[in-house]
């Protein structure tokens, strides 16, 4: 039965224009499955595996990306991220959750889940995230929780503003968002071991990977990644 709200404000398929919803059955094979990558080097990985000569200090176990940045994908994250419409948002990883639960190329990463990680969404600046009204990695966050009933903390913070990364080099990239996240404070992560890091996008991956490093000094154990689209 359609919802009372859908009635008043149908959801309208953003690539066709058709009512029901914001991606309808037809147009979802414009989301183009992406390749999984090793997190260091970002070569391919079949099952987004860290490869074992890429070892380095503070790394992620893995990193788990599903959809290309691309076409509807990229319509949808943009429209949620600069439009402030995170309702679309949940469509988009609502499709990534059955995808993750179902495909064979996720075995490792529902091996990581079934250690019961914490969720950690990668933080927004503060005064961003009150202009945008909410943080897209907590709202994909909340999803992937819901699925697998895990639990969500808020563990790390932006100690600075680091702007938007889009259109910066790669080494650019990393020098703006180097030493950009502490813990929170007060955080205890003594317990959490394993946690599984989540944003939307993964582009050089220099952001993740600098939450991965915070986390893993502070004794985290193992870190995976993941992220709706690359």
């Amino acid at each position: 039965m359609m919802d009372f709200l859908d009635l008043l404000f149908p959801k309208i398929c953003i690539n066709c224009g058709g009512y029901g919803k914001y991606v309808c059955e037809k147009c979802e094979v414009g989301l183009w499955e992406e390749e999984q990558i090793c997190p260091v080097c970002c070569r391919n990985s079949r099952y987004g595996l860290r490869h074992e000569y890429c070892r380095k200090p503070w790394s992620m176990e893995g990193l788990t990306c599903l959809w290309a940045y691309d076409g509807i994908a990229r319509k949808i994250i943009k429209i949620s991220k600069y439009k402030y419409y995170f309702d679309i948002l949940n469509e988009l990883t609502s499709l990534s959750v059955a995808q993750l639960h179902s495909e064979p190329i996720f075995e490792y990463f529902r091996q990581f889940i079934d250690s019961k990680p914490i969720l950690v969404p990668v933080p927004l600046w503060p005064k961003r995230e009150r202009e945008r009204g909410f943080n897209q990695a907590e709202v994909i966050a909340k999803l992937v929780a819901g699925r697998w009933k895990l639990e969500i903390k808020n563990l790390l913070v932006r100690t600075r503003d680091t702007g938007r990364q889009v259109g910066r080099k790669r080494e650019e990239r990393l020098r703006n968002i180097a030493n950009a996240f502490a813990l929170k404070p007060k955080s205890q992560i003594t317990n959490h071991k394993t946690i599984l890091l989540v944003d939307d996008v993964w582009t050089t991956g220099a952001t993740m990977n600098e939450c991965a490093k915070v986390l893993r000094q502070a004794g985290t154990m193992k870190v995976w990644g993941m992220v709706l689209a690359r």
